[in-house]
């Protein structure tokens, strides 16, 4: 039978199953902590500055996320207009009523 209560299943009575948020708060305090994107950084500027130009470039691609947003795609209703003078009395008419 599946499902429901066995005997000796689960986390056990007392186990720490989180990092507590003061946990986090000591690890980023220290001298030493770098952030992921900091060490990506610090990748980029060191190739850069060696001549290692696509360990830079590739860096450079793994920080762009964290750095810029992605653009999404914007569609534009763009309609060009005619002088008067060149619409035909259809398109004159459509004008008018509002359709």
């Amino acid at each position: 039978m599946r499902g429901g209560y066995r005997e000796g299943s689960g986390r056990k009575k007392g186990s720490s199953h989180k990092v507590s948020l003061s946990t986090i708060q000591e690890i980023m305090q220290k001298e030493d902590f770098q952030s992921p994107l900091e060490i990506i950084l610090n990748i980029m500027n060191q190739a850069y500055k060696s001549e290692d130009y696509k360990l830079a470039l590739e860096a450079a691609k793994g920080a762009a996320p964290y750095l810029h947003a992605r653009l999404n795609e914007v569609n534009a209703n763009i309609h060009q207009m005619k002088k008067i003078q060149e619409m035909s009395d259809d398109e004159l008419h459509y004008i008018v009523s509002g359709n």
